[in-house]
């Protein structure tokens, strides 16, 4: 995934989380309007317009002062809270979201390992709990309400506490899971031309032998020819183009077809496919060898074109996987001793 799309992924990500604290912001200013706390209302009221300007925060690059600002509005409007209701309400536990929320903003979005701003916020998140605790009984909540009303309050507190520590372990354990998936993919596969690597088609030969498949099958390995010429005439970033086009025109011609196919390493790439009729397709090999040739590449001198030498064969009882793909290295060595641009099978 590039950086771009990175980013996008965690703007889209942090609008979606902005909408929710928008959601519970309209809910509470409805309960406190509900019960008479003005105070809190008018709080609310203020919160709920910096959540609507928070939506610009998310769609820049500047996610971190998003992410601060939210953690500085929550421990503010819970001691708030706190101060106009009682801690009987449960309000103070949100700092306890707020901390989950730090760290897996933290872990989602920033990418940071050591993040000394979310360790500090959560110090003063935990200082303000034991403060909040401490003070209980030495002050009188701003607010009278009724023992039944506070209770609900409570219940309702709790369970959006409940409610949102589920909701950012679910995010935390997708982010994992789709983090998981993007480094296996870019362990398999190769950057530049965006084909499967020869850990991938390792791994497939090896689910091909425990399943006892292999006497169906054919490797074949291409190897362009001279490719070091490509490379000092033109440049690198020429031979890159190369093999770019190269590996489009494996993709190609796989289509509609039983075939597999990596980048092996350097100007090397690995088939494996089906035999026909007991036999390797050397005539399909051969299309393919052709099609690679009429292929041009541009250079600062103009087009260029390149030939493959391909060395082909079909498993033989008795053989690892590794001894067959030294096998078909053996008959891409002999193409290439006698002329190459040709397919030995």
């Amino acid at each position: 995934m590039s950086s771009n799309d990175s980013t996008a992924k965690e703007q889209s990500f942090l609008f979606n989380v902005n909408k929710i604290f928008l959601v519970i912001h309209l809910l509470m200013l409805f309960m406190f309007s509900s019960l008479g706390v003005d105070l809190m209302a008018g709080v609310s009221l203020i919160s709920i317009c910096f959540y609507f300007l928070a939506f610009s925060l998310t769609k820049s690059e500047k996610l971190s002062i998003y992410v601060y600002s939210v953690a500085v509005e929550i421990l503010l409007y819970m001691i708030l809270a706190v101060v106009c209701l009682g801690i009987q309400c449960n309000f103070q536990l949100f700092l306890i979201d707020a901390m989950f929320f730090l760290f897996s903003m933290d872990y989602v979005v920033l990418r940071k390992k050591k993040n000394h701003v979310a360790i500090l916020l959560c110090c003063v998140y935990a200082i303000a709990l034991i403060i909040l605790y401490m003070l209980d009984g030495f002050y009188a909540p701003l607010y009278k309400l009724d023992s039944v009303v506070i209770k609900s309050i409570s219940i309702a507190m709790i369970s959006g506490v409940v409610f949102l520590i589920i909701t950012c372990m679910m995010c935390l354990l997708h982010f994992m899971s789709s983090e998981e998936g993007a480094m296996e993919k870019q362990a398999q596969f190769d950057a530049l031309t965006e084909l499967p690597n020869r850990f991938y088609m390792m791994a497939k030969l090896k689910n091909l032998f425990e399943a006892e498949k292999q006497g169906e099958y054919f490797l074949a390995m291409i190897d362009i020819d001279d490719f070091k010429k490509i490379n000092d005439s033109f440049g690198h970033n020429v031979g890159d183009d190369a093999l770019k086009m190269l590996a489009r025109t494996i993709v190609n011609k796989a289509r509609g077809v039983e075939l597999s196919y990596c980048r092996w390493g350097g100007e090397e790439f690995l088939l494996l496919g089906k035999c026909v009729d007991g036999e390797v397709p050397k005539n399909f090999l051969d299309e393919l060898r052709v099609e690679i040739n009429s292929k041009s590449f541009w250079t600062s001198k103009g087009s260029g074109r390149m030939t493959v030498t391909i060395g082909a064969g079909k498993y033989k009882v008795g053989q690892d996987y590794k001894e067959w793909i030294n096998f078909v290295d053996k008959q891409l060595y002999v193409g290439k001793c006698t002329g190459k641009n040709k397919v030995v099978c």
